[in-house]
């Protein structure tokens, strides 16, 4: 089982991450949301997407000796504000995040 929080924020407050595993529809996070997936054992890939925008890819092991904990949100922020047009464009593939956390046992 993995497990994925959102953290919460202004940008995209009222929209919904889609959650892409093995190239598949999982289902949506919302802000501030924690969601856990059952999946099969094995290797895996998972990335967020809005829109045309999307995260980064990570890959991972799964095995049900261990609960996969991940991060994710929205990457703009701070001053990164100043560059939104930038991050829906261009770096639109980085304009969300996901992140390993430690692994719960």
């Amino acid at each position: 089982m993995i497990q994925l929080s959102r953290q919460s924020t202004n940008y995209d407050k009222h929209r919904y991450y889609e959650i892409i595993i093995d190239g598949i529809l999982y289902g949506n996070i919302g802000d501030g949301e924690t969601t856990d997936i059952d999946i099969v054992d094995g290797n895996h890939s998972i990335y967020l997407k809005i829109d045309w925008c999307r995260s980064n890819e990570l890959i991972f092991v799964e095995s049900k000796d261990k609960l996969i904990g991940f991060n994710c949100g929205n990457s703009v922020k701070g001053l990164k504000k100043l560059l939104g047009v930038l991050y829906i464009s261009i770096l639109k593939n980085k304009y969300l995040f996901i992140k390993f956390v430690d692994t719960v046992s």
